[in-house]
């Protein structure tokens, strides 16, 4: 046991020793980590293609003082945006090795992700950043008018730097394009399958039905992607009068006197299509349809007046055609029905204040010319009555003798109507009508065109409108006055007034911001 203790005592004694010897020369002067430093560089960019040079030169730094570093630039496309599947894996590409880049924009439109990339040559630390670098065109951005060229129809260009773009069907085909407009649509993620390269392109399109034809266009170019005679899956176009082509959220949405047609398509969400169309959508899947021209986009569903039974249905966001019921939701009968109608529908539009979509429709009684009744629908779906008023207007009331009509969407319940060629707002509530003298419009130039304009998508809030829009026409030239609405009421003096030649009908906006779930944000009316 002695022993054992004593061997113990002999390591311990040995490890002191050692210990004392030892001569610690470690250098215990700690020094911090180097870290980089850029400035000079904002979160996003807007380029125009093909006309820009994105110049950028950021200032780089470093805590230690270092000066030698590696830069590399890359580019790729934001998932949503552009062209191909959002299920392909997509590469960075590399656009800059130097510090201070210098990139000819000569690429497509649409949202991508610009990374700047440094890293420390002495210690291979990197750091990174990334902006956003927003590509348009000229046709990106802007208000887009449908005019009346006498039996023939173009599309004007009013940009948001002020400059015309004018008869743009004329410059691109050598003539404009035939018979008088109906409808001017927007679709901001419209996919289709380009037959030259057989892929995929996902765009914003602007759509234009008129009297026999339809054109989708791409707003990256203005190219045609389909017209009425090969828009259709089987190849043979049917006999009848286009109406109106929308984004129909999952689908595009098109409307003819022959029905409702859907075409199954959202880029956003890996659902990828042609735009093309199949059969019309039929009820209880053997009842065909026959749309009167005018209808109402709200609540994802597209909402029309079938005239072979005089019904109201809707198109929901799947393509599926739906009927409503003569109960309410609790069964019971109500004193207004949504079938059966007999009445001719004259305008169809819709409010959306308060998040509640209303529907109203103007109808002309069938027996006695110039008297009118005004429905009141709950726009949504539910199958039940969605009507909840039926208002017989006035005999005195100047809304029996309108030609145009609007409704404002967004801050009054009121009808815009144009009687003798003078401007009258109606009250939804109170059944009261007054004329409207907006400020600095011309006198003695035929009213062409009213409507409640708006985009309230981007994240720049200077860049959002809720406008009344009036056109007037005299002697082949057009005037359009954008007014700020007070009360529902044209306010003020014009924020724009737009001109050219030709006679206005129809109006868009168009943003470069705006994708697959802001069809919100702007008027899906026509």
């Amino acid at each position: 046991m002695k022993k054992k203790i004593y061997n113990i005592l002999s390591v311990c004694l040995f490890a002191l020793l050692v210990s004392a010897c030892y001569d610690d020369e470690g250098n215990y002067d700690y020094h911090e980590i180097s870290t980089i430093n850029t400035e000079g560089l904002e979160k996003s960019y807007t380029k125009t293609s093909y006309q820009d040079v994105l110049h950028l030169e950021p200032t780089v730094t470093a805590t230690g003082g270092e000066s030698d570093f590696e830069y590399l630039w890359t580019l790729n496309l934001t998932k949503g945006s552009g062209t191909t599947s959002n299920k392909i894996e997509i590469i960075l590409d590399t656009i800059g090795t130097d510090r201070v880049l210098d990139f000819p924009v000569n690429i497509k439109q649409g949202f991508y992700d610009l990374t700047f990339r440094v890293t420390n040559k002495s210690n291979k630390l990197e750091t990174y950043q990334v902006m956003s670098l927003s590509v348009v065109t000229k046709f990106s951005e802007g208000f887009y008018l449908l005019k009346d060229m006498g039996n023939s129809t173009d599309v004007d260009l009013h940009a948001s730097d002020n400059s015309l773009v004018d008869n743009i069907f004329l410059k691109m085909d050598g003539e404009h394009m035939p018979d008088a407009p109906v409808s001017l649509g927007l679709d901001p993620g419209y996919c289709f399958v380009d037959e030259t390269t057989a892929e995929y392109v996902i765009t914003k399109a602007l759509t234009v039905c008129t009297e026999k034809d339809v054109r989708i266009s791409n707003i990256e170019d203005m190219s045609t992607i389909y017209t009425h005679s090969n828009m259709f899956l089987g190849g043979e176009a049917p006999e009848e009068k286009p109406y109106y082509v929308w984004r129909n959220a999952y689908g595009v949405g098109y409307i003819s006197d022959k029905g409702a047609y859907f075409s199954t398509q959202a880029s956003l969400w890996d659902l990828l299509g042609t735009g093309k169309f199949g059969f019309p959508a039929m009820v209880n899947d053997d009842e065909e349809t026959k749309p009167n021209q005018n209808g109402v986009f709200a609540s994802t569903c597209f909402y029309y007046l079938d005239e072979l039974k005089g019904r109201f249905l809707f198109l929901d966001f799947n393509g599926s055609l739906h009927t409503y019921s003569d109960l309410d939701k609790n069964g019971e009968e109500k004193p207004n029905k949504p079938n059966g109608i007999t009445h001719h529908l004259k305008f169809f539009g819709k409010n959306y204040m308060d998040e509640t979509s209303t529907g109203y429709a103007l109808f002309e009684d069938e027996n006695t010319a110039g008297k009118h009744y005004i429905y009141q629908l709950v726009l949504g779906m539910d199958p039940s009555n969605p009507i909840e008023k039926v208002t017989e207007v006035a005999t005195s009331s100047k809304l029996n003798g309108a030609n145009l009509f609007a409704v404002n969407e967004l801050t009054a319940k009121v009808m815009y109507f144009v009687n003798d060629n003078q401007l009258y707002m109606y009250d939804l509530v109170q059944n009261t009508e007054e004329l409207l003298r907006p400020t600095d419009m011309a006198t003695g130039e035929e009213i062409t065109y009213i409507s409640n304009r708006y985009w309230s998508g981007s994240d720049n809030a200077d860049k959002n409108f809720d406008y009344l829009v009036f056109a007037t026409h005299k002697d082949g030239k057009y005037k359009v006055y954008l007014y700020e609405i007070l009360g529902g009421k044209p306010y003020g003096k014009p924020v724009r007034v737009l001109e050219g030649e030709g006679k206005v009908v129809k109006m868009h906006y168009v943003d470069p911001s705006m994708s697959m779930v802001s069809y919100s944000y702007f008027p899906n009316s026509f």
